[in-house]
């Protein structure tokens, strides 16, 4: 199974730990990930800021023309924002073909065109549909049984554009959560913004919000979040030391991507769980499993 792996700005930087753990997990199941050469942002963080729309439209484009170039292959975007960002310009393309037009007016002048037909897929589509429960179940050394999970989707990852599962109920993450031996909980906030790029900005607001999830996380018998979304890991781990002193709270939930639960889960070894990027240890649950 061929992809091409669209790691975005995010898996670079506060986000590494999802790409180590990514990598490693793909290879146990057989995943060919191969990076887009000379990718480019896809555009969010200027969207976020009310950059003109062609610009956005070209940044995304770039990627995907480059992707058709280099052979076509479909592409996994694992940050759910830069996922968002590359369907909604497909898909402007397909539905307004004048847009697309002069998006590669502009991408004529770096040698490139873009036909509008690669196809850019969530990280859990591809776990779920092509590799398949049965196979990541084989795959499995290291049951995490007894380990409470709340499988925290976020907004992006399903809407508008996740037709691989429920836009209003989603299951993906919790049956994979299942098939690597951890119990997966009740999580009705599961789709809860958690405030992105807000906390830029409005902290006082975005920690009411990160609050409730980790209550409500807490509440259902969860032990540890996760999620596949960089920047949701980033707000629920990285800011609440900073939320507990605001709110006179003592939350101290381990925030970890889906593929280190799976890597753990394969036996692999903390470097390759990447286990030490986490700011709140997750050691003392998982070594109960």
């Amino acid at each position: 199974m061929n992809y091409f792996l669209y790691q975005g700005c995010s898996l670079e930087a506060s986000g590494v730990h999802y790409l180590v753990s990514l990598k490693a997990v793909a290879k146990v199941l057989g995943l060919s990930l191969k990076e887009i050469e000379d990718w480019n942002c896809c555009g969010a963080s200027i969207s976020y800021v009310g950059g003109n729309e062609l610009s956005v439209d070209v940044l995304a484009a770039r990627n995907l023309a480059l992707a058709e170039a280099q052979g076509g292959m479909d592409i996994i975007a694992p940050c759910s924002s830069c996922y968002v960002v590359l369907n909604k310009v497909n898909r402007k393309f397909q539905e307004k073909p004048e847009s697309l037009k002069e998006v590669n007016q502009v991408l004529a002048e770096g040698n490139l065109q873009y036909s509008g037909k690669i196809r850019v897929r969530h990280l859990l589509d591809v776990l779920y549909h092509d590799v398949g429960l049965d196979k990541i179940r084989s795959a499995v050394k290291r049951p995490l049984q007894g380990v409470a999970v709340a499988g925290y989707v976020g907004c992006q990852s399903v809407r508008p554009y996740g037709e691989y599962d429920s836009a209003e109920k989603p299951v993906i993450q919790d049956r994979i959560l299942e098939a690597i031996g951890a119990t997966a909980v009740p999580f009705p906030t599961k789709m809860r913004c958690c405030g992105s790029g807000l906390f830029l900005t409005e902290l006082d607001y975005c920690y009411e919000l990160i609050r409730t999830i980790l209550s409500d996380a807490l509440n259902n018998g969860g032990k540890i979040i996760s999620t596949v979304c960089p920047m949701c890991q980033m707000n629920l781990e990285a800011y609440q030391d900073r939320m507990n002193k605001a709110l006179g709270t003592d939350f101290k939930v381990p925030i970890l991507f889906l593929t280190q639960l799976m890597a753990v889960a394969f036996g692999l070894s903390r470097k390759e769980a990447a286990l030490d990027r986490l700011m709140i240890s997750a050691d003392p649950y998982l070594k109960a499993a």
